[in-house]
């Protein structure tokens, strides 16, 4: 189960909106005792500069950048949300080949421009499959 409070979930729709059409990503950041809360949202810019209609990628030094400065205060990365621009939140065949165990995979389907769901996933590695995630907005 994925907590995360309106604020927070603000700031990705916006993000999200943005962005459209293109597909925009960020980092969910925050705790993971006894419950999986984000704290905060990091919008990263999506280094696919090739199909960023369809595919996202986080350069891996701002990643192990936002992961060092998050951590000096007690806080880890959780997850990774993403839009899917004119497409369900679910994830793509791109998504799962990409996927890395023990992240919370928020996608946010946004079509003509407004935000229309919001699902979490988690890749169950031993399955080789994604698994929806409950997200509870307390």
């Amino acid at each position: 189960m994925l907590f995360i409070d309106a604020s927070k979930l603000h700031d990705i729709e916006k993000h999200v909106k943005e962005n459209y059409p293109l597909e925009c990503c960020g980092l969910l950041v925050g705790r993971n005792n006894p419950e999986k809360r984000i704290i905060e949202v990091y919008p990263v810019k999506n280094k696919n500069t090739e199909r960023t209609h369809d595919r996202y990628e986080i350069d891996g030094k701002e990643f192990a950048y936002i992961d060092r400065e998050t951590a000096k205060r007690g806080l880890q990365i959780l997850g990774i949300y993403h839009s899917h621009p004119d497409h369900p939140a679910v994830p793509s065949a791109f998504d799962t080949e990409r996927a890395w165990f023990g992240y919370s995979y928020m996608i946010i389907a946004i079509e003509q421009g407004e935000k229309t769901e919001i699902r979490s996933w988690i890749y169950r590695e031993e399955k080789k499959q994604f698994e929806e995630e409950e997200i509870r907005f307390p």
